[in-house]
Parts: structure tokens; C-alpha cells; sequence
């Protein structure tokens, strides 16, 4: 395998502490060829004096003019890479010590995959795996675990998982600290966008694939932070800005390269793109319910109606909150996914994965 550069890009923000563990978890890594680039928000300079006392020349620090937003951080940390891959790792979470090295291998290996992703374990503040309840009922042992088994995912079935999610599978991974990118692809893909809003890294992935297939690892190589005061918690408690799934997902159906992947079949997949929409609206009102806040809980029910005309959609809401509570209760027994250490086994022939 060649030893291309890969940049890790950390934007941050007033988390001096966290920021201190990410960066040590990317030193730790087995794979040797990289830089850290931290692009850094922060109204303190807590985080400019801990980047003093690193050493390591791998370790880049830039302090922004002001605050750009997670956007225009983001943004710029690419701006500063000259990686042939790029990782992005938010401030506070982790990264396992073989992350670089599998996923690199992973696109070296596979030269159409824009992107690697991976299941990544959920962990509290202090470091320590959790494993959460996430909608109130389903307990979480990972987020994102695609598949069983490692694979190469082509364009169109990742588009189907996107679009319309995935019959026997999670959702894929489009948590930055999940995914590695090829510099080719994301930068040709262009720039981060503000009206993605809080669905910024959804809005990339869906834009990227098209053109290029994912690869997936079976293998827990991230950890993502969650906390009760966290940004993702807030957005589950408070409620989302749910017409920006409606968008991306119009955006995407209007490329004609996705028609042609899905032209025998085009308004089955618009209507179904479309009551995914609906079925992700939904968090909203259980937001609204958990909150006794009944603007919210109508807010998302007009909406709904509003962004998705198919009467059919409407009369199926209720069937999948059924099935996501049965498979809540039952959920599918399936071999767990690789911790560190564990060697690969393919188990994708077994269970109909392409």
C-alpha cells in the first residue's frame, strides 16, 4: 500500500478539554502519515494556549478572525489540507488507534469509494461507552452500523439508503467523525453549505454520492460524545428544523444523474423519499410530546402535510411507529460488529447484502 497524507481536520469551539483528548487520539493512530489541522472558533484562547504546548509538527493550529460558524470552520480547515484523504473529527470525540489505517486501506483498495464509513460507538463525558436510548424506546449499541460484514456499497443503493433509508440496515454514516473522504471527491463536491443548516454533513454525502461508491467497515472505529447538553441532544429535545430534509432530499432527486439511477421506478421513489422525510419529521413530535408542547407537535403534523401531498404516506406514519417499536422490543439478532483487535469476517453472502 502507497503511504498517502491524510488530513484531520478538527474545527472547535470553546472545548479546550475534549479538543485535548481528540488530538491525542489522533496521535495515537497506527497509521503514521498524517496531519491535524484545527480550525478554532473559540471566544477564549483557552484552546490557543494548549496548541502552544504541542510539539509535534503534524499539529497545525489556526486561530479564526472571529466566528465563522461549524460552516465556514469547516470550511477553511479543507482549504488548509493537502491530504489525499481527509478525516474530519469533531472536537470532542475520538478517534480508535487503527481508524486511519483501515479506512485508508479501504480507498486504496477501492478506487471508486468517495467516502469510508464505519459504525462508531456512543461514549459520556468522561469517556466511558454508553449505550443510550435514542427515540425515547430503542437502545443503542452503536450508531450507523450499515451492514454485516465489510464491503463496497455502489452509488445507487447508497443513494436508496439516503433517499428512502434502508429495508435491512441502518442508515449510512454521515457523522463526519464516521467517514473518511478522498480529497478528490469532497473537494470537487465543493464547499460546505450554510442553507443545509444543521443537516450540513447530510447534504455533502447525498452530493458526493452520485458520482462516487462508499465503503463500509464492520468495525468500531470512532467514538461520538453524546451529552445531555450536547448539540445532537438538543436538537432531539428541542425539535429540528424538519423542511430541510424535505430540501435535500428535492435537491437530490433533481440531479438527473439520480433519475437515471432509479428511472424504472421514478415515482415509487419520489413518493417513498418523500415519506422518509415524513417518517424523520416525526422526531419532532416526539420532541413536541416529551415537551408538552403542542405548537411544536402541530407545527410538525402541518408541515408534514404541507412538504408531502401523498395522502398513502399519512395513512403509513402509524404502521412505522408500530414497526419501530416491535423491532425496539424484538430487535434482530446479528453478530456484533469488530472492537478493536477482532479480525475481519465477511458475513455480507449470508444475509444478501450486495
Amino acid at each position: 500500500m502507497n503511504k498517502p497524507l491524510v488530513s484531520i481536520l478538527i474545527p472547535t469551539y470553546n472545548r479546550p478539554e475534549f479538543l485535548r483528548r481528540a488530538v491525542e487520539s489522533c496521535l495515537a493512530q497506527t497509521y503514521p502519515h498524517f496531519e491535524v489541522i484545527i480550525t478554532d472558533n473559540s471566544t477564549n484562547d483557552d484552546s490557543t494556549r494548549m496548541a502552544a504546548a504541542w510539539t509535534n509538527p503534524r499539529v497545525r493550529y489556526f486561530k479564526n478572525q472571529g466566528n465563522l460558524g461549524a460552516v465556514g470552520s469547516s470550511n477553511r480547515a479543507v482549504s488548509l489540507s493537502s491530504g489525499q484523504y481527509i478525516k474530519f473529527l469533531m472536537d470532542d470525540d475520538l478517534l480508535k488507534p487503527r481508524c486511519l489505517e483501515l479506512m485508508v486501506k479501504a480507498l486504496e483498495e477501492n478506487p471508486t469509494a468517495g467516502i469510508a464509513m464505519a459504525p462508531m460507538e456512543l461514549i459520556d463525558e468522561t469517556d466511558r461507552r454508553i449505550y443510550p436510548k435514542f427515540y425515547g424506546f430503542r437502545t443503542m449499541q452503536y450508531r450507523y452500523r450499515y451492514q454485516v460484514g465489510d464491503g463496497l456499497i455502489d452509488r445507487r443503493r447508497i443513494l436508496q439508503g439516503f433517499l428512502a433509508g434502508a429495508r435491512r440496515s441502518d442508515y449510512p454514516c454521515t457523522v463526519p467523525s464516521g467517514l473518511m473522504f478522498r480529497g478528490e471527491a469532497l473537494r470537487r463536491a465543493g464547499q460546505f453549505r450554510e442553507e443545509a443548516d444543521f443537516a450540513g454533513d447530510l447534504e455533502m454525502c447525498m452530493r458526493i454520492a452520485p458520482e462516487w461508491d462508499f465503503y463500509y467497515i464492520d468495525e468500531v472505529l470512532s467514538s461520538w460524545r453524546l451529552m445531555p447538553v450536547g448539540h445532537t441532544a438538543s436538537l432531539h429535545r428541542e425539535g429540528l428544523k424538519i423542511a430541510v430534509f424535505y430540501n435535500l432530499t428535492r435537491a437530490c432527486l433533481a440531479d438527473p444523474r439520480v433519475r437515471e439511477f432509479f428511472k424504472d421506478d421514478w415515482n415509487k421513489m419520489v413518493r417513498d423519499s418523500l415519506y422518509f422525510c415524513s417518517c424523520r419529521a416525526l422526531l419532532n413530535g416526539q420532541a413536541g410530546l416529551r415537551a408538552r408542547d403542542p405548537k411544536l407537535i402541530f407545527g410538525t403534523i402541518k408541515t408534514i402535510m404541507r412538504e408531502d401531498p401523498n395522502l398513502i404516506n399519512w395513512l403509513r406514519l402509524p404502521l412505522f411507529v408500530t414497526h419501530q417499536i416491535w423491532i425496539s422490543i424484538f430487535p434482530p439478532v446479528l453478530p456484533p460488529a469488530r472492537e478493536e483487535g477482532q479480525a475481519p469476517v465477511d458475513f455480507t453472502s449470508q444475509l444478501g447484502h450486495s
